[in-house]
């Protein structure tokens, strides 16, 4: 996996303490869990660690025990599909996975901004002609 992808994924073995010190390490707030064939089992955000530690969860948990295992996913990199998921849902992560749940690529927040921002200056340069 590539060092862009794998800051944004934890195995499901990691525990809250550990997924939090990735979070830390990158600033991110959601993690993708997958197990040891890649497969994509669910996602965790800073959101969900606060609510199950609140609950009593200790920090050395695996956090495949509190993971959200229905998420949401493309199966292909369309940020033209995946603005409207973003805006809507208000997300910063999105999965792309093939039809066996393996991750294939992720969308970002950073890539839907510069797509939006190549797609600003297609107008503007549109305008000026």
């Amino acid at each position: 996996m590539a060092m862009s992808m794998s800051k944004y994924c934890v195995n499901e073995r990691y525990t809250i303490k550990e997924v939090l010190e990735q979070f830390e390490s990158y600033n991110n707030r959601v993690a993708i869990v997958t197990n040891d064939s890649n497969k994509v089992i669910g996602v965790v955000s800073q959101g969900d660690i606060l609510r199950a530690l609140s609950a009593g969860t200790g920090l050395f948990v695996p956090v495949k025990q509190i993971i959200q295992s229905s998420f949401l996913h493309l199966y292909e990199k369309d940020l033209p599909k995946a603005y409207p998921i973003f805006k809507k849902k208000k997300i910063s992560l999105l999965p792309v996975v093939d039809h066996n749940n393996e991750l294939i690529d992720l969308i970002t927040l950073e890539d839907i901004y510069d797509y939006l921002e190549s797609k600003m200056a297609g107008k503007t340069d549109a305008a000026m002609e």
